[in-house]
């Protein structure tokens, strides 16, 4: 890690006519991190990582890399490449000249062109296809080409706008594994966004969360899902039990018509807020069993049992209306055999406990605006015959 970040990006604000698309937004990247921007669709993510390509303009704020204010700087004077969700490959240049694109005019010979585009090929570990065309390709194997022409240029940066979601579920699988294995043997800084969770936390080492155009939290994918920092995060990242309830006196919670005794401070100041765990944090009890005493207690009504595969997921009645999630390990399951109309009792440690306080009014309503950008493959082409034309 260097002592400066890599990319420093402060109080950006970007809107689109009255709609505000990103809002104070300040981060930092240090060099050769792989950092994830996560969030639903609309939330800002792809705005953002356009701005950093300089696809976008900024109505205030700075974007600094490697020390050079890079706020104004249109795109052909960044240093990054980008891989699109759409592979954007010329399907009428073969593999080795799609690779080779940003190449031409960089002063290599055609020999050192070929050597470096067959380098590429092999740590992408496609040998031997550069003279077939894209339509040839596999979208697993259109992707690698697309991150092999990404990385012929050496940039100091790699931009990656969900570059999987377009592929099946199995290739998707592959291809996190090797793009991760090659972003550490390069040491290239990288910025990936996504709208799939489980991409971020077997990915990043760090994920940036996106909530409405600001940054909900930033942290490393264990930081994120054990310690999710607001209701929205606790949604988004996994499964979370999430209950509605009213403070009481003494930090007791009114969830329903059921009373709980939170082993949680609470502020004064509170009178509504959710109460939150995840699923697998639930144990149930066998017996009568020794608790600690910062432990909530529950009891309930097992009204659903899902066979997930790893794991059962009971749904649990404790209140009326109220239903909570609890996953059990298979192995464990099959050891009480759970059924439907079964009642338990569960413990909830303290540590799993969360508490969201209710906000005082509802957050508006973001309406997503679509732009009409253009296609990928011609912003790659316009890019970097720029590039081209700066380097004549």
């Amino acid at each position: 890690m260097s002592a400066a970040p890599y990319l420093h990006i402060h109080q950006l604000e970007k809107r689109f006519g009255d709609f505000v698309a990103l809002q104070n937004i300040s981060l930092q990247v240090e060099e050769g991190e792989f950092v994830c921007f996560l969030g639903p669709s609309g939330c800002g993510k792809t705005t953002l990582l356009r701005i950093i390509a300089g696809l976008e303009q900024v109505q205030q704020g700075r974007i600094s890399q490697a020390g050079k204010d890079i706020t104004r700087l249109p795109p052909q004077q960044r240093d990054f490449g980008i891989v699109f969700q759409s592979y954007a490959l010329f399907p009428n240049l073969t593999v080795s000249e799609n690779i080779a694109y940003g190449l031409v005019n960089n002063k290599l010979s055609r020999q050192d062109r070929t050597v470096r585009v067959n380098d590429l090929l092999e740590q992408i570990d496609l040998p031997g296809i550069g003279d077939k065309f894209p339509g040839q390709l596999s979208g697993g194997q259109q992707q690698r080409v697309a991150l092999a022409r990404a990385l012929a240029i050496q940039p100091g940066l790699l931009l990656l706008d969900e570059p999987l979601s377009a592929l099946d579920a199995r290739v998707r699988l592959h291809l996190r594994k090797e793009i991760c294995e090659l972003q550490r043997s390069l040491g290239i800084t990288t910025i990936m966004v996504t709208h799939d969770q489980d991409e971020a936390l077997t990915m990043a080492d760090r994920i940036v969360v996106m909530d409405h155009g600001t940054i909900a939290q930033v942290g490393t994918p264990e930081e994120i899902y054990r310690h999710p920092a607001t209701a929205f995060v606790a949604r988004f990242i996994g499964s979370m039990n999430l209950l509605p309830g009213r403070v009481l006196e003494g930090h007791n919670l009114l969830i329903g018509d059921t009373e709980l005794a939170l082993p949680l401070m609470l502020s004064q100041n509170v009178e509504e807020g959710l109460l939150g765990f995840r699923p697998e944090m639930v144990r149930v009890l066998q017996g009568p069993e020794e608790v600690k005493a910062d432990t909530l207690l529950l009891q309930g009504e097992v009204a659903q049992v899902n066979f997930m595969g790893a794991f059962v997921r009971l749904v649990v009645t404790i209140a009326r209306n109220t239903d909570i999630e609890v996953d059990l390990p298979v192995q464990q399951y099959s050891q009480r055999q759970l059924k439907a109309g079964d009642h338990l009792q569960l413990a909830i440690d303290t540590e799993s406990l969360h508490f969201y306080p209710q906000p005082p009014v509802d957050e508006p309503t973001r309406v997503s605006i679509r732009q009409s950008d253009p296609q990928p493959q011609h912003v790659f082409a316009e890019v970097m015959d720029s590039v081209m034309e700066a380097q004549a």
